[in-house]
Formats: C-alpha cells, structure tokens, sequence
C-alpha cells in the first residue's frame, strides 16, 4: 500500500498521518467547541475551518476528501455536533470545487429551500448536496429519499433561472451533484439510480474518492461540466443499475479502461478498510472507559442508595409499555369528567 499511497499523492503517510487525517473533522470539532450545553457558533467554526483547509497541499487535502462523509459514533443524532460535522463537510466540498476549477463556489449558510454547496464558475451553477452518514447506521444503504428528492433539486435551480448576475448576464444551471460515502453505496439496483438517469434532469452521484482523484489525476472542471452537459448521450434511458449508471459516468470523466484510476478504487477499498477498523477500535475504547467510569462511580454510593436505584430502573423497564398504554387509553377511550388525572397525556415517557 506504501508504493501506491507515493504512486498517488506524491509522498508517503505513515498509519499515524492517515489516522490523523481520518479523525480530522472530530478532532477539529473538539478543538473549537469544550461546552455543547450552549449552541456552537456553526457558521464561525465553519468559516475558520475553510481557511484552515486551504492551507493544505493538495495531497493532505485530497487524502481528507477520500476519507470523509462518515458522522462519528459518539455524535447523538440530530444533536449539534452531528450538524457542526455534516456543515464541515460541505465546507470540504465547497473548498475542493474550488481547487477544481469552480472558483466563484460557495457554502449556502441560509438552507430554506437552497443546496448544500452552489459549485460555481461564472455564471455555470451546479447545485450540490454534500451527503454524510454513520457508518453504524442500521441499513447498508440509505433510503432513497435521505439521498435524493428531485423536487428539491428543481427548486434549488429555480431559484437562480433568469436571474441576472449583472450587466445582461444570467444564471445557467447545468444540473446537480451529489457528493456521497461509497461504504453506503447500493450494492446493485436502486431507485436513486433511476433518478439519476434521467437525461432531462441531469442530477450526478459522485464518492469522496472519486473528487480526490479528480484532484491528484490531473483532470479539468471541463469534465464535469461536460457531463452534466451531455447527460442525454450518457443516458438515453433511465436505469436503476449500479454498473450501467456508473460505467458511462466515469468513462466520461476519467476516460475507457483507465488501469490508473483501476489501481486507485483498489487503493482506496484498503484505505477506506483502515478507517472502518480504527473507527471501530474508538468506538470499543469508549464503552470500556464508560464501563471503567460506571464502576468507579458505583464504587462511592452507598448500598442503600444502589438498592433504590436498581429498583426505580427494573421497575421503569417492566412498566415502560404498560404506562404509555395507560395514557393512550386515558386519552382516547375514556370519557370526559371521567378521565384519571393522575395520568398525564403529555407526560413524556422515554
């Protein structure tokens, strides 16, 4: 792995350089925020992360981009950590459309019906949604409408046809992008394809690899537009096939029987098989530390106090069920001025 990691990105990282650069994001999130009790500053962290990227060199930013899109673990869902994190990606992608050739992109703060990213050159307008899932979630794949709604892209678009720019000059939207994490790839027919095929709303699906290949490769922002362009010679019909959507769209853009990019995907399935095992190992270090925390703590309350704890959880365990059912029947079979006010319809129970 060593000669193809040189082959690439023109040095070598050591395992302790790519771990650094896998838990990146994380790490960055933990340095700028100590206190979640109290909302980030999403857009300042955001903007200081931007020109902190851009110091990298293309190699450090390229191997960033083929590593990301996977929400750490610890992250509670839809908490503000997880938002901070999916807004640092789109940072990502914005700052690699730029190194891309796309030099007017920018990071849509206001999301009310907007993209994730507007990949912008000129007056050309790609509207892009930067796609970040947990590489513990419950399905291989994710639904098709937690990746693509086609209704959003056409208001994303809309909202720049036939508005100028300045002196006589309007927005064109070419089509869409979607940046996406190839661990939650369909492995073989899928909708998403389907909606990506048509030649009449030209909507791409692109791993984080694929963007840093574009990058170390060598290869103009022409491709991609040119894709976007010409989806109809690409896809004269809709398909849901993995292989009949991807096989034309890089064949476009990396050009037919490329042993090169070939050697790359290898490279990048090893790569992406380290991130998973050291994301893993993080994951089993805390729960035997927060094991290790549990004793400590347990170790200092009184047995008299143990004892009533343990009762009041096996009893909320057993009755858990029991009393939503109560405030169901409470509140809809139960006629009025009869009702048990002692039980609370909008007691939450958890």
């Amino acid at each position: 792995m060593k000669e193809r990691i040189e082959k690439f990105f023109g040095k070598d990282f050591s395992q302790d350089a790519r771990i650094k650069l896998y838990d990146y994001i994380e790490d960055y999130i933990t340095s700028k925020v100590t206190d979640w009790t109290k909302a980030p500053d999403t857009d300042g962290i955001a903007a200081s992360f931007a020109n902190d990227i851009k110091q990298l060199d293309k190699s450090d930013f390229a191997f960033l981009l083929l590593s990301t899109g996977y929400i750490p673990e610890f992250y509670s869902h839809d908490s503000s950590q997880e938002t901070l994190y999916s807004k640092l990606v789109e940072v990502l992608v914005c700052e690699w459309a730029i190194r891309f050739g796309f030099t007017d992109s920018t990071i849509i703060k206001q999301k009310a019906s907007k993209e994730d990213v507007s990949i912008r050159l000129g007056n050309l307008i790609i509207v892009c949604d930067a796609k970040t899932y947990r590489l513990g979630r419950s399905q291989a794949a994710p639904n098709v409408k937690d990746t693509i709604k086609k209704a959003d892209y056409d208001k994303w678009q809309e909202n720049y046809r036939g508005k100028e720019i300045n002196d006589g000059v309007f927005y064109s939207t070419i089509g869409g992008l979607i940046t996406f994490p190839s661990l939650h790839r369909w492995k073989g027919g899928s909708d998403a394809y389907l909606y990506c095929t048509d030649k009449d709303d030209p909507i791409v699906i692109l791993f984080y690899e694929y963007l840093a290949y574009m990058l170390i490769g060598g290869f103009s922002h022409e491709t991609l537009i040119n894709v976007l362009s010409n989806y109809g010679e690409l896809f004269p019909a809709k398909t849901k096939d993995q292989h009949s959507y991807f096989a034309p769209v890089l064949e476009a853009l990396f050009g037919k029987d490329n042993e090169e990019f070939t050697d790359f995907v290898k490279l990048t399935l090893e790569l992406t098989n380290e991130l998973v095992a050291h994301k893993t190992k993080l994951v089993e270090e805390f729960i035997d530390n927060s094991k290790k925390t549990v004793e400590a703590d347990i170790e200092k309350i009184p047995v008299e106090e143990l004892k009533k704890r343990l009762i009041e959880a096996e009893t909320k365990l057993i009755s858990h069920q029991l009393k939503k059912q109560l405030v169901n029947i409470n509140k809809f079979r139960v006629e009025k001025g009869t009702k048990n006010k002692a039980i609370d319809p909008e007691e939450e129970i958890e």
